[in-house]
């Protein structure tokens, strides 16, 4: 029975792009709505580690 969750491997860029994209607009809407970088920060991290637990189990 193969694994649940996989790591993302080095060949596997277009997974890593997708993480990176998710991460980048979202830290870069939050601050120019907030003007707060930590929260900007805070909530582009969490949207980046469910993006790559979603990248995860595919």
């Amino acid at each position: 029975m193969p694994p649940r969750y996989r790591r993302l491997a080095p060949e596997d860029g277009v997974e890593r792009l997708i993480v990176i994209l998710l991460f980048a607009v979202s830290t870069i809407g939050i601050y120019v709505l907030t003007g707060s970088l930590l929260s900007a920060l805070f909530i582009g991290l969490l949207v980046g580690s469910v993006a790559m637990g979603t990248v995860a189990v595919l």
